[in-house]
């Protein structure tokens, strides 16, 4: 499928998007490490700016709760679909300063990726909660 031009026109321009960055970490083994607990640890290494368009998502799109008021909400970018691995991969996804749930922690499907028309994909992503 070819890419359409208004959209990459759009998806590159810095007055539609938003930078987004992506953190990977790298994993190290302590001299306690035991294979049964996988106690590792996890370094964020630097991050990668991508650019995307994103909006806002009410949390009553995304999830209802019935008792007390629930401080979230989430985001849909829509960008070039050779970032998915990206998305896929990443250990920490922030957004305008606000941190977001990774697609490869699987909590609840917090994060979707799904593939759009003209080699474009929409990230689906909820706010990290660190009240809890």
């Amino acid at each position: 499928m070819k890419e359409n031009d208004d959209i990459v026109r759009i998806l590159e321009s810095d007055e539609y998007t938003t930078k987004i960055k992506l953190f990977f970490a790298t994993q190290s083994y302590a001299e306690d490490y035991d294979p049964y607990e996988k106690n590792t640890t996890l370094t964020n290494l630097n991050p990668i700016t991508i650019k995307g368009y994103v909006r806002d998502i009410s949390p009553e799109k995304l999830y209802w709760k019935q008792y007390g008021k629930v401080e979230g909400g989430g985001k849909e970018v829509i960008c070039k679909a050779k970032y998915a691995d990206l998305f896929r991969n990443a250990n920490k996804i922030v957004i305008d300063g606000d941190e977001y749930s990774c697609y490869k922690e699987g909590v609840g499907g917090n994060a979707g990726i799904v593939k759009r028309p003209f080699q474009t994909i929409r990230v689906t992503l909820v706010k990290v909660d660190r009240h809890v």
